[in-house]
């Protein structure tokens, strides 16, 4: 049977915060699935994405396409989201 963590569990596993895994989620940066309300992380899933970089295209990587990002996939250190006044909101 397949093992699926808990963002929290993931969290502690990988030794970063809550937020920035829920952040990962958002964005679909990292594999993830929903269950009813709840996402889940299928463990199998996370070190393909581990072992592949930490590629953006969470789909790709799944697949077995391999991407030519020159940048090595990086996550973006700051997101910028939309304030409901129209201005950008600097989250980290």
């Amino acid at each position: 049977m397949e093992i699926y963590l808990t963002i929290e569990e993931l969290a502690a596993m990988l030794k970063l915060s809550e937020q920035t895994i829920r952040r990962y989620v958002l964005n679909k940066t990292v594999p993830y699935r929903k269950i009813k309300k709840a996402v889940r992380l299928r463990l199998s899933e996370i070190e393909k994405w581990i072992d592949g970089g930490c590629k953006d295209n969470v789909e790709d990587l799944l697949s077995g396409v391999k991407s030519d990002e020159a940048d090595g996939g990086l996550l973006p250190e700051t997101l910028d989201f939309q304030n409901n006044d129209g201005g950008n909101k600097e989250i980290l």
